[in-house]
């Protein structure tokens, strides 16, 4: 049987259908004799019990390994790993060998030993800039979703005070982290401002305040007190804390699919897939669902069907319309310009995953239908996919916006502007008022954009890379797109196929890494990205001048010459 060991995050064996069922000793063993290698039986006693019963307690962790592992693994005088089991050496969490560290006393200083070589390099997660002004007495309330990382940042806030970290209510100076299950609210009731304490309460970022935090926010003065949101990790650095070793675009994979979250993050690289979906993060979500009233959790489920954001009248369509408001108020929703987003949008997989197959279908047709009534014919196509259904490419092309047939195409016929022949060399450059480097992310299919400013006709070199999620080569639906230039007369789309091609699924991208030098003329243009999706760009400006470079005008790909 082959079993593998993360050696990364929390200590477990994974077999072929999931993780195994081990006592907390045996599962030491077994990490001991993947790093040690063959050890001798009174080596491993001493190490686990350290008392005159150890061998015989040895013997009884043994026996329950052989009961997965065969009668004739473990055998003999010196130990050592059957085989089929390997240890996973891949970076995935915080810690090394995560949940042994209380076995024994020796072997708690064999695992802390084991995490000073072997530890990936700990920058932390960062503090968000409002904890850095806090001082003890206080208390901090963190609001945030599962995964979010909250008892790491009262972690990082206790090392950043000095002082030390505990769980649960205690006396004298320390960081006392407190989360469900929550102390009763007449324990809140007795609790005052300690000299050297922070009260760090953790919220989840569904449902309403516990009555636990509103009492001690109703009693800690205003001055000491501070409740706020868990910040994402933005892509920058979750590269530098767990995706340094992956290229861009599976970084880019993983860190949509955790949401920036660190704790889903940890999860998905622990598994070695970002499509997974780790059961302890789909009992967490699960959970949190459960506190919704039974139809607007059905209402939740179906809705997280569409990978994008979505009008109200689909809601409405679908006879959830009265709901709406209960999932906004809940933190699940979010309202922003006229359309409905998942605050959360990595859950999305997970809220809709135990809906059988048979039911989906059924679902994504409903789905299909409401957006046919809506007018939004990428969005019906995307859903009757979905369901299995054939697609006919041209019959959608017809029915698209005008820019879906606008590409970086060398063809595109420009008019009322010098021909897309002209030489044009790198002058001086120019600053923009736009950062040159700067991601755009987005995670739940909203658009995101960044203004560009050009006072007079300049060359602009667009470099960067792009990992966009366009099912059908399109987007889930009529008000998603690509990566754009959009101008006040011109605008550039940077779709994966020429205009007149068939339409596919999957993700797909444009030229990677981009290199484009544009001939652009005065005006205000915004580059955005308007699907699941992440970029990493730079923008340079340069004033035209004769040179050796042809450049396509006034948006286009540069030919050398």
């Amino acid at each position: 049987m082959k079993v593998r060991l993360p050696l990364y995050g929390p200590a477990r064996a994974e077999g072929p259908l999931g993780p195994l069922s081990l006592r907390r000793k045996a599962l030491g063993i077994l990490y001991y004799l993947a790093l040690e290698g063959p050890t001798r039986r009174e080596k491993l006693a001493d190490l686990l019990w350290g008392h005159g019963a150890a061998l015989q307690n040895l013997r009884v962790e043994l026996t329950h390994l052989r009961q997965l592992f065969g009668k004739e693994a473990f055998r003999g005088s010196v130990l050592e790993l059957p085989p089929g089991v390997a240890l996973d050496r891949t970076p995935a969490g915080e810690e090394v060998l995560e949940g042994l560290e209380d076995l024994s006393p020796a072997f708690t200083d064999w695992v802390q030993m084991q995490r000073a070589r072997l530890g990936v390099p700990q920058e932390g997660l960062p503090l968000p800039e409002r904890l850095t002004e806090i001082r003890p007495p206080a208390l901090v309330g963190l609001i945030g979703p599962p995964g979010s990382g909250q008892a790491a940042l009262a972690r990082k806030l206790a090392e950043t005070l000095g002082l030390p970290f505990r769980e649960g209510l205690g006396q004298g100076p320390g960081v006392f982290y407190l989360a469900d299950p929550l102390p009763s609210l007449d324990e809140a009731l007795r609790l005052r401002p300690q000299p050297g304490q922070v009260l760090v309460v953790a919220r989840s970022r569904f449902g309403e305040d516990p009555a636990f935090l509103l009492a001690l926010r109703a009693r800690f003065p205003a001055e000491i007190t501070r409740v706020l949101p868990v910040p994402r990790l933005g892509f920058a650095e979750a590269r530098n804390l767990f995706l340094r070793h992956l290229p861009f675009r599976e970084a880019a994979r993983y860190y949509l699919e955790s949401g920036g979250r660190p704790g889903v993050l940890r999860e998905l690289l622990a598994m070695g897939d970002s499509q997974a979906l780790p059961q302890r993060v789909r009992a967490m979500v699960a959970l949190e669902a459960r506190h919704l009233p039974q139809p607007a959790r059905q209402a939740l489920e179906v809705l997280a069907l569409h990978p994008g954001t979505f009008p109200s009248a689909l809601a409405e369509a679908l006879g959830f319309g009265g709901y709406l408001g209960e999932l906004e108020r809940r933190g699940w929703l979010h309202f922003l310009e006229g359309r409905y987003g998942f605050t959360e949008p990595q859950f999305r997989r997970y809220l809709c995953a135990s809906i059988s197959q048979g039911e989906r279908v059924r679902l994504h047709l409903q789905l299909a239908q409401a957006f046919r009534e809506l007018g939004d014919l990428v969005a019906e196509a995307f859903h009757l996919s979905r369901a299995g259904e054939p697609v006919e490419p041209r019959a959608l092309l017809r029915g698209l916006r005008e820019w879906r047939r606008v590409s970086a195409d060398p063809q595109f016929p420009w008019s009322e502007f010098p021909p897309p022949n002209v030489l044009l060399g790198l002058g001086p450059s120019v600053p923009l008022e736009a950062p040159e480097v700067f991601s755009l992310v987005s995670l739940g299919g909203e658009p995101v954009e960044v203004p560009l400013v050009l006072p007079e006709p300049m060359v602009v070199r667009l470099e960067g890379q792009v990992y966009q999620e366009l099912p059908l080569g399109l987007g889930p639906d009529a008000m998603s797109f690509p990566l754009r230039l959009l101008g006040e007369e011109r605008s550039l789309y940077f779709l994966p196929t020429p205009s007149g091609s068939s339409l596919f699924w999957g993700t797909v991208l444009p030229e990677n890494p981009l290199d484009y030098l544009l001939l652009m003329l005065p005006g205000v243009y915004r580059l955005g990205l308007g699907v699941r999706g992440l970029a990493e760009l730079k923008l340079r400006a340069y004033r035209p001048a004769p040179g050796t470079l042809r450049v396509l005008a006034p948006l286009g790909q540069t030919v050398e010459v």
